[in-house]
């Protein structure tokens, strides 16, 4: 990803970003990545996400009644490849949502810088969830518990992060961009979705 991204530059950026996101965000924007290579990353960390998720949802045992019905027939269990499309677009889409939305509501930043903090904030959530995972699995009531935290952590993260993409000054603004955001890229993915959806259905039909 750059001269920037060295193995030893990685750590001291993950263990900065979880203690104060803020400077977290500070430092990957200062480092100038291009975007080509922070759109590799981004897809990449999105579609191994996925992986392991299918993996996991494919691995536990399916629970009986609605519930179990409902894992099987979603695209995580059935249908692997679209769940990490799925993924992909809305890691893609959210990127985008961030950048209107906050220029919207005054904010300065470019998809350039959105899109470093938004890789940036997806790799650390990623290895923070997978080790509550991992320690779930030794101590269970840990898992649910960091999960918890994760999520506590996960909007003040995403708040502190856009106020610096953005410049507002004001991480309370860019928690409202977070909100809208979210929001619109549910939208978008059920609208993408239905469409993929009724098109795939007329192709059948017709065949």
């Amino acid at each position: 990803m750059g001269a920037g991204m060295t193995e030893t530059a990685l750590k001291p950026l993950f263990l900065t970003t979880v203690r104060n996101p803020r400077a977290g965000a500070g430092r990957v924007l200062g480092m100038n990545l291009p975007p080509q290579a922070l759109w590799i990353a981004l897809s990449l960390i999105s579609v191994v996400t996925s992986g392991v998720v299918a993996a996991l949802v494919q691995a536990a045992p399916i629970p009986e009644g609605e519930i179990g019905v409902l894992i099987t027939a979603s695209p995580v269990y059935s249908s692997p490849l679209i769940f990490a499309l799925m993924q992909w677009g809305r890691a893609v889409l959210s990127v985008f949502m961030l950048y209107w939305v906050g220029r919207g509501l005054g904010g300065r930043g470019g998809i350039p810088e959105v899109l470093a903090v938004v890789t940036l904030l997806q790799a650390v959530s990623f290895i923070l969830v997978a080790g509550c995972v991992l320690l779930g699995l030794v101590i269970p009531f840990v898992s649910s518990l960091g999960l918890l935290v994760f999520i506590v952590w996960w909007m003040w993260a995403v708040s502190n992060m856009l106020d610096v993409a953005h410049g507002f000054d004001s991480p309370l603004k860019a928690f409202g961009v977070m909100v809208i955001a979210i929001f619109g890229v549910v939208v978008g993915l059920s609208i993408i979705m239905g469409v993929i959806g009724g098109l795939f259905a007329a192709t059948t039909g017709a065949v």
